[in-house]
């Protein structure tokens, strides 16, 4: 085996989506902490909450170059933008950052363990 495969470079990309999902999973946290989480009720104060953490978990796993959390994190990113439709807040634009990310991913999928 060579050294490369062994420990395979991480892709400029992956660690720029690991970066990108940090923060992103940081402002999911800030929303629990919004009056408008709070007037929605307590299903989506823990919904936002796991999924802020699931995608903590995620960024790990990319950073580590799993695969599981490439197929996760994407899950992660769809499911938000079904319950932003269904609580009447999602906006066109909130689809750019999750297709950017699952589209870089998908670019280096085969680099993932």
């Amino acid at each position: 085996m060579t050294e490369s495969h062994l420990n395979p470079t991480k892709p400029l990309a992956i660690t720029a989506i690991c970066i990108i999902g940090l923060i992103n999973a940081i402002q999911m946290l800030n929303v629990l902490l919004s009056p408008m989480v709070k007037q929605l009720g307590l299903a989506y104060a823990v919904y936002f909450g796991a999924a802020a953490l699931i995608s903590l978990v995620c960024i790990g796993g990319l950073w580590f170059l799993r695969r599981w959390a490439a197929w996760v994190y994407a899950l992660v990113l769809l499911v938000n933008q079904l319950v932003l439709v269904t609580m009447g807040l999602w906006e066109p634009t909130a689809l750019v950052v999750p297709v950017v990310i699952i589209g870089v991913i998908l670019r280096h999928f085969n680099k993932l363990k």
